[in-house]
This record gives C-alpha cells, sequence and structure tokens, in this order.
C-alpha cells in the first residue's frame, strides 16, 4: 500500500529525482538519508550550475527528498528559511542570467486549435491531433487525457461522454471521476474537432480496439504515455503549421488549458463551468480567474466552434 500511495506517473519521477540526490551526495561525499538541510542548499546550488533547470521547478527536486525522509519518519530537511533564501537567489541568479523573467506561457488561441486537425492526412499525425482535439474540448488534463482509454469515451448521435478516471485533484480529493459531456454542435454549424475526434473513436472501435486500449497510441500498444506527451503533441503540430509563440513566451499543455478557459469564457461560457470542466478543486473560479482566463480576449468563429456547446440558455 505504500508503494502505491502515489500515482505510478509521480512514482516514477520521485525515484528518478530521488536517485539524482543520491548520485549528487556519494560524488559529493554528503549523507543522502538521513541528510540536512545544508546539503539541500548545496543540491540548490548543483542544480543551478546546470544551466537547465527553471526556478519553478526546483520544488519537484526537492520534494522527493521529503518524502524519503517523511516516509522514514525522519525530519524532512528540504524546508525552512535557508532554503527559501537560497530559492530567491536562485531566481535572480537565473533572471539575471537569462535577461529577465521567464517566458511567458499564453493561452493558445482556439482559431490555431482548429487549424491542427486540418493540418494533416497522416494516420499517426491525425491520431495525435485527436488527441489535442480531444483535450482542448475536456479543458486539458494532460495528468490523465493523454492515457484515455476506448471505454472511457463514449459516442452518441448527440454528444460525446468523457470520463477521466484519474486526474490530478478529483483522484487526491474525493475518488470521483471528472465526467464531461461535449455536445456535438448543431446540424450544420461548423464542428471539425468534434468530428476528428468522433472519427478517431470510431475508427478504433471499427478496427476492434479491446475497451482498455488507450484511444491514442497504435492497436494493441498497451503502454501508457508521459503526462507531457500533450506538450510534446502541441509542439510537434503548431511547427507543422508554422505558428510560433510571440517573443518572449512559450506554448506548453498549459496553452492548451488557459485556451480552452478563455475561450469559453469569452463566448459567454460562465465562470462556475468553466471550473467544473476543469475539474477545480472544490470548483474554484478565483483560480479560474486568476490563471487561466484571459479577460481582454474577444470570441471569434473558431471559440464558438469549440466551446458554445458548453453556453447553457437559462430562461
Amino acid at each position: 500500500m505504500l508503494a502505491n500511495q502515489l500515482a505510478g506517473s509521480t512514482r516514477d519521477t520521485y525515484a528518478t529525482k530521488w536517485g539524482a540526490f543520491v548520485d549528487f551526495c556519494q560524488a559529493s561525499g554528503f549523507p543522502s538519508l538521513p541528510t540536512t538541510t545544508e546539503v539541500g542548499t548545496c543540491y540548490v546550488g548543483e542544480l543551478y550550475e546546470r544551466g537547465t533547470i527553471a526556478p519553478g521547478t526546483i520544488q519537484s527536486f526537492l520534494t522527493p527528498i521529503n518524502s524519503v525522509h517523511a516516509l522514514l519518519q525522519l525530519t524532512k530537511p528540504a524546508v525552512g528559511p535557508l532554503l527559501k533564501a537560497v530559492r530567491h537567489g536562485f531566481a535572480h541568479l537565473h533572471a539575471d542570467a537569462n535577461g529577465g523573467l521567464r517566458d511567458k506561457r499564453i493561452a493558445l488561441p482556439a482559431a490555431v486549435l482548429v487549424r491542427l486537425g486540418q493540418s494533416t492526412t497522416d494516420v499517426s499525425l491525425r491520431r495525435r491531433m485527436a488527441g489535442l482535439a480531444l483535450e482542448a474540448m475536456k479543458f486539458a488534463r494532460p495528468s490523465r487525457g493523454a492515457n484515455l482509454r476506448i471505454q472511457e469515451v463514449t459516442l452518441s448521435q448527440s454528444h460525446l461522454l468523457v470520463q477521466v478516471a484519474n486526474y490530478k485533484h478529483g483522484a487526491r480529493a474525493n475518488r470521483e471521476r471528472l465526467v464531461i459531456r461535449a455536445p456535438r454542435r448543431a446540424a450544420g454549424a461548423a464542428d471539425a474537432p468534434y468530428n476528428l475526434v468522433h472519427c478517431h473513436v470510431t475508427a478504433m472501435t471499427l478496427a476492434g480496439a479491446a475497451p482498455d486500449q488507450h484511444l491514442f497510441t497504435p492497436i494493441g500498444d498497451k503502454s501508457a504515455l508521459p503526462t507531457e506527451v500533450a506538450t510534446a503533441w502541441l509542439r510537434e503540430a503548431l511547427y507543422l503549421i508554422h505558428e510560433q509563440a510571440p517573443d518572449g513566451c512559450i506554448s506548453s499543455w498549459h496553452s492548451l488549458r488557459a485556451g480552452a478557459a478563455t475561450s469559453a469564457r469569452a463566448v459567454g461560457c460562465p465562470v462556475d463551468a468553466i471550473a467544473t470542466l476543469m475539474g477545480m478543486r472544490n470548483k474554484s473560479t478565483t483560480t479560474v480567474l486568476a490563471h487561466y482566463v484571459d479577460a481582454l480576449a474577444e470570441p471569434d468563429d473558431a471559440c464558438r466552434e469549440l466551446y458554445d456547446r458548453y453556453v447553457v440558455a437559462r430562461l
């Protein structure tokens, strides 16, 4: 049970980063278990010297150290004012070395998402583009969305029903699935992303895919995809359609999620509905507005094509 307290991907990440810390300690002559806060500060310095670690990712290297110690009922070493001060120093040095603050993660415009599904007829690439389209329609839960199974997507004449069985907040908070009903737009209305996903799921089913087959891997391949795969798909697609982020900006899976929230809000979808679709803890509209919605975004046809399906007319 202890071995399964974390999701498989999280467990693997912790093991890799704990192993890197142990290697650092062995090379430097420091104790790794138990270790001290001073060793933790030296490790932060080593991370800075690598030149590839951003300030915002430091905690992901320290959390496994604390977790291993806590599991053995030892004092967590990678906490406290000394670590906090060193991390501030890391951030300042990183900003100076890179000419300022880190690149801004931007919301991906709905018009770009619509173009992605029309970018190729290659079967393998269209499978990945269908993955992006579904990620966009279900407000991008990449921690589980990339590994949806056939049995978790139900097709009907009027809608797609997607069960996200394991997602970040829901799985850890109340063990309930996130169930998203994505209605088909009215007859005659453009609905290319929906049709792309519908055709892909139908093709997989007709090809004899088993219910537990991953939706976005070749039939017969039961291996799980890494959670970062949505970002790789997105950057591949943006490259193919010659779409570049503005200077000082970057596109990532967050761009899918922010783009979905921004576009849905632009076409009149209530913020509480967006928070529900995003699977926010306690349906927090504050988080949605603070981190995902660009209040200045204007609606366009692509926004409507993707997200007016979620706008409910209330009399």
